[in-house]
């Protein structure tokens, strides 16, 4: 197996002044590479990667018969509603809130707005956070409109929650961090101690690029399918449009979503993103997943710095 130089990336990294801290490159089911500029790799918060592992508990739980895409939220937690609840809140199903299309135009249940009359969710009055949820307009037909939130992660999270008796990360204990060597992983909970879902995860870059390399795998680590692979192939499928009009963004933040993955604009990958800077991105076509650990904003300068000096090498040894 050809390792791969990443040197390049290194020197990409410095030349942008980019804020990063790790990065491991693995192909064909083998580490192939890894830069650290800090000395120790410790768990970090991956913040909103952690969807993406929500992603695939989700598709654990479909397939056990705990949960299914066709059911309302707005009957799941019909005691939870507001008065009158709106048309678009009751034909909400489970898929709408996995692919950010449940038709809010606010980013419900954010960590941080700035904005006194609609706080961040540490600062919420109302400590039940799917009740405050469910309190929200949604003025566009579910399915229909895009719009990144954290609504639909965090009640995925109760659902399982509620109807395993066990917290998220004891319920995937034995399910997914155990067959990949993750011990003890530590998730934030809500105030009602409920796991995130949306974010708060904590984990190593080896950790994470052993996850992303269980996507690689379409499911399957170490002879066994943790999950179906035909819920990979559909959850990291583009399932929405993404793009905003009007609004200039970048180029791989708009090629699609599908349940809490994000589509590439090139070579068929798709990645999970996290706040300031961490993400997986997955290469089917090459058998190879980036992983990156950083504290930068500049996202598409970092998926620049990748296709620049990392997926040339990927290609030559695919």
């Amino acid at each position: 197996m050809n390792k791969i130089d990443l040197v390049p990336m290194g020197e990409s990294i410095v030349q942008k002044k980019l804020e990063v801290y790790h990065v491991e490159v693995r192909q064909h089911g083998e580490v192939v590479g890894t830069f650290n500029w800090r000395k120790d790799n410790r768990r970090d918060n991956i913040h909103s990667v952690s969807k993406s592992v929500l992603s695939v508990g989700i598709g654990m739980a479909i397939h056990e018969g705990i949960m299914r895409l066709d059911e309302h939220p707005a009957d799941i937690f019909a005691e939870k509603l507001p008065e009158n609840p709106p048309q678009n809140l009751l034909d909400m199903t489970i898929r709408d809130m996995i692919m950010m299309a449940t038709g809010h135009d606010y980013f419900i249940l954010q960590g941080y707005t700035g904005n006194p009359k609609l706080p961040g969710r540490e600062e919420i009055p109302n400590d039940d956070w799917v009740e405050y949820a469910l309190s929200f307009d949604v003025p566009y037909k579910p399915g229909t409109y895009w719009k990144y939130n954290n609504f639909g992660p965090y009640l995925a999270s109760v659902i399982i929650q509620e109807r395993t008796g066990q917290k998220l990360t004891e319920w995937l204990q034995p399910r997914l961090f155990d067959p990949l060597g993750i011990k003890n992983p530590q998730w934030f909970e809500s105030v009602r101690h409920y796991t995130l879902g949306c974010g708060g995860l904590h984990l190593s870059t080896p950790e994470l690029s052993r996850f992303a390399q269980l996507l690689v795998n379409k499911g399957e680590w170490e002879g066994k399918q943790l999950v179906p692979a035909a819920w990979i192939e559909e959850a990291t499928a583009k399932q929405i449009d993404n793009a905003i009009p009007g609004k200039v963004q970048p180029i791989d933040s708009c090629a699609g979503y599908g349940y809490f993955f994000w589509r590439c604009a090139r070579d068929n990958a798709y990645a999970g993103h996290g706040w300031a800077g961490q993400y997986i991105i997955i290469f089917p076509d090459q058998d190879a997943c980036v992983t990156i650990m950083s504290h930068d904003f500049n996202g598409q300068a970092i998926f620049d710095s990748v296709w620049e000096t990392i997926v040339p090498q990927l290609k030559a040894n695919a």
